[in-house]
C-alpha cells in the first residue's frame, strides 16, 4: 500500500486565498505588461506594484518558500534597474513560480483530505 507523505505543517501557507487574489493581480499585470510599452512612470508604478505584492507574499509563506521567491523576485524590487526586457522576464518568472506554488498548495490540500490528486 502507497501513502501519501504527511504534510510538514511548518511549511504550509497560512493563507491560500490571499495568495490565489495576489497570483492573479499579478498574472492580470503581465497580461497588461506584454499589451503596452512601459514608459518611466509606468515602469515605477509596476515595480512598487509588484514590490508591494511580493512582500504580501513573503509574509504568507513559510521560511522555505520566502527564500525561494527571493531568488525569483530579486529585479522585482524597488531602486533595481533593470531593462524592460529583464522586468518582463522576471516577472513572467514570478507568474510561472507562482502557478507552481497554487499546485502545490492544491495537491497538498487534496493529500490532506485524503482526495485523489488530479492526472491532468
Amino acid at each position: 500500500m502507497i501513502t501519501a507523505p504527511v504534510p510538514d505543517e511548518s511549511a504550509q501557507v497560512a493563507d491560500p486565498a490571499k495568495l490565489l487574489r495576489l497570483g492573479s493581480m499579478i498574472k492580470g499585470e503581465l497580461d497588461e505588461l506584454h499589451a503596452h510599452p512601459l514608459d518611466d512612470a509606468g515602469r515605477a508604478r509596476l515595480l512598487a506594484t509588484l514590490a508591494r505584492a511580493v512582500a504580501e507574499l513573503e509574509a504568507a509563506l513559510p521560511a522555505a518558500l520566502r527564500t525561494e521567491l527571493g531568488t525569483v523576485a530579486q529585479y522585482l524590487r524597488v531602486g533595481v534597474a533593470v531593462s524592460d526586457a529583464e522586468l518582463r522576464i522576471a516577472h513572467a518568472q514570478l507568474v510561472g513560480w507562482l502557478e507552481g506554488l497554487f499546485q502545490g498548495v492544491q495537491f497538498a490540500t487534496a493529500v490532506h483530505h485524503g482526495i485523489p490528486p488530479s492526472t491532468h
